[in-house]
């Protein structure tokens, strides 16, 4: 069999011969539109592609499609200007400047032809996929990718093309068809659109973040006599959870036995069933090229490692039976949780909405919960040094990190610890682009990670544990090792022995489980840590003052560093200004845990809901300690544990900590 490379019109493609057959042809033209003819007589293999060679852009401002690239006039392209945030229905209406058209026509004689259109994105691409909706018509007639069923699908959703050209580089599948052999005159109109999704409207201190981004795609097309392999769907576990939204630098992955390893998002990398919540990390610099495209399967060296993050889908949860399931506060129930599907709002009678999920105006299809406390790279501090300030750890030059086996970052007031969150935002070291928003956990964030941890789906529910051992193990390293289990939900002050690390896989037996991952909130590897002891946590929820304003300490020494009312009246004026509301929450002034929003109990908050299960601590706020601090400390006794609050002065202190939330 001999293998010819013909170049016809300027267009190279390969053909292969077998003896005494006439040659099938295939001619590309290329005028406005796209055009696939083959000519030919009886039986060839062959195998066609044609890859786009200018980039169909969307830009913020200013959208571009390209496709007439043999043209010899430069501007012949689709100019959409004023490219912003449009609804579904406005962008399947576009016309004119707003949609592309192609076609695709072939005659077939002795077999027949497949055909695949796909995408691929050009590496200079700064929005985010989820950000950009697609819609493809033939003849008029809606295409439904074979990722979904919708119409309008997002780019992030489409499944993964797997054409052999492609030889591992990632292709969207937009269409694929079979034309029948002896089809005389295939003749089919095309038309895509693209735009921006209409919730691409964040701001962040009054600038839209979306702003100067762009996103650029090829359109191609590949045919073959032989038939093509099937696209691959993102992977979405049985229990309707949504699809984790993987933020520009994060790479998904899985735990083989202790090794962490690179996840297949086509394949099984969660189930939240099986109480293995997604995972994903984001890796140095100087590695994150190689590991972000290296194949599923590559191991990811802890060394390589600078944060470790869970997912926590959106879902409706049973506020009117939580009472009953806590009944027994030694021995709590399951809360109830339903997942939600996209940003779809509670619909079952006696559910509703968890709070968290909805972030200032953004409804969020849910959001990554730092796996372990806080820590800083440099680890250089000495939070033992009690003061207003600790000048070794009260910094925001230090580089905060999320690993397990390393010291938490404590001696850090809460402003400071709010303001090292937002220096991860478009930060080259962890690869985040400026529309993800990373930031201190609020109490609300707190809530919903415990609420599914006590659920079906969390700890509550992994049936390798029994009774009291239902509870997440208690951190109680002296030292606040991140990622430490006692193996028990310790009823001392004192630890048990020594500590479990978080990959300690050694089944206890008799109800306990595994040693290590009896500390997460899923009785496994997959679940979050360090939140039963380790370090009390501050979250970003304070008491407001009699004006309604939030409060910034006590005194001069112990206060959160943010500008604000102390307890003798007088003002912090000198702090850090409060942030933007989403980013904090108040509580009523004079209220108690039970009446602490609007005069109603705060829902989903964790509070009064499920006040002293298990003998949590339940210390509520005054005027003069009015900050927030969940998880108790390693050297609380049964007080401690997720359900367990606390007020705090929010100063620099030996054994406060905080946690890291990011939201897509």
């Amino acid at each position: 069999m001999a293998y010819n490379r013909i170049n016809l019109e300027g267009v190279d493609f390969i053909m292969n011969e077998k003896k005494n057959n006439k040659k099938k042809v295939l001619i590309l033209v290329l005028v406005l539109v796209l055009v696939l003819l083959t000519i030919g007589g009886t039986y060839a293999f062959f195998t066609y592609t044609r890859q786009g060679e200018q980039e169909n852009t969307l830009k913020t401002g200013t959208m571009y499609f390209v496709y007439d690239e043999e043209s010899e006039n430069p501007d012949n392209r689709i100019q959409i200007k004023n490219a912003f945030p449009m609804s579904d229905e406005e962008g399947k209406d576009q016309e004119g400047e707003g949609q592309f058209e192609f076609e695709v026509r072939a005659q077939t004689q002795g077999a027949p032809i497949n055909y695949e259109i796909y995408l691929t994105k050009e590496e200079t691409s700064t929005l985010p996929d989820k950000s950009i909706r697609t819609y493809l018509t033939k003849e008029g007639v809606v295409v439904t990718p074979t990722s979904k069923t919708e119409e309008v699908n997002s780019y992030r959703d489409l499944a993964f093309s797997q054409l052999p050209i492609l030889e591992g580089k990632e292709g969207k599948t937009l269409y694929q068809e079979t034309i029948s052999d002896a089809t005389a005159n295939y003749n089919k109109t095309f038309v895509f659109r693209m735009w921006l999704d209409e919730n691409a409207n964040t701001t962040r201190d009054g600038e839209w973040l979306y702003g100067g981004m762009n996103f650029s795609v090829k359109i191609n097309v590949y045919a073959s006599n032989d038939s093509l392999p099937a696209p691959k769907k993102l992977y979405q576990d049985g229990t309707g959870a949504n699809i984790p939204d993987l933020v520009e630098g994060m790479i998904p992955i899985k735990y083989d036995g202790k090794k962490i390893v690179k996840a297949d998002v086509t394949t099984e990398w969660y189930d939240y069933a099986k109480w293995n919540w997604a995972n994903a990390v984001t890796v140095t610099e100087d590695q994150r090229d190689t590991l972000m495209s290296a194949p599923s399967g590559t191991e990811i060296q802890m060394d390589n490692i600078n944060t470790m993050w869970v997912w926590i889908p959106r879902y409706e949860y049973d506020y009117t039976n939580i009472a009953t399931v806590g009944t027994d506060k030694a021995n709590p129930g399951a809360i109830g949780v339903k997942f939600l599907s996209g940003t779809s709002d509670s619909s079952t009678e006696n559910y509703m909405l968890h709070p968290a999920f909805t972030f200032g105006t953004q409804e969020l299809e849910g959001f990554w919960y730092g796996k372990f406390e806080t820590s800083n790279k440099e680890n250089t501090c000495d939070p033992s040094k009690q003061g207003n300030v600790d000048i070794e750890c009260d910094l925001t030059t230090l580089t905060p990190q999320i690993k397990p086996g390393v010291t938490s970052w404590r001696g850090i007031r809460v402003s400071t610890a709010f303001q090292v969150a937002q220096s991860m935002n478009a930060n080259e070291a962890y690869g985040f682009n400026k529309t993800s928003d990373v930031h201190m956990s609020k109490n609300d964030e707190w809530g919903a990670v415990v609420y599914l941890s006590q659920s079906t789906y969390g700890k509550q529910g992994n049936t390798n544990y029994t009774g009291a051992n239902k509870e997440v193990y208690q951190n109680k390293s002296n030292d606040y090792i991140t990622g430490s289990s006692n193996g028990t939900p310790s009823q001392s002050a004192t630890k048990e022995g020594d500590q479990y690390a978080y990959d300690d896989l050694t089944d206890l037996q008799d109800g306990k489980g595994l040693a290590g991952p009896g500390a997460s909130t899923t009785g496994t590897i997959y679940g979050v840590y360090d939140m039963s002891g380790g370090a009390w946590e501050r979250v970003m929820n304070v008491l407001e003052d009699e004006d309604g304003m939030p409060r910034s300490g006590n005194n001069t020494q112990y206060n959160s560093g943010f500008s604000g009312k102390l307890n003798n009246g007088s003002y912090v004026t000198d702090g850090r200004p409060f942030p933007e509301i989403k980013y904090y929450s108040t509580y009523d002034n004079g209220s108690t845990y039970s009446n602490a929003c609007d005069g109603e109990a705060c829902l989903g908050e964790a509070l009064s809901e499920t006040a002293a299960w298990y003998g949590d601590y339940t210390t509520w706020l005054t005027s003069a300690i009015p900050w927030l601090g969940r998880g108790g400390f390693s050297g609380n006794d049964a007080g401690a544990g997720v359900f367990s609050f606390y007020h705090t002065y929010c100063q620099s202190y030996v054994d406060n900590s905080f946690r890291l939330v990011l939201t897509p």
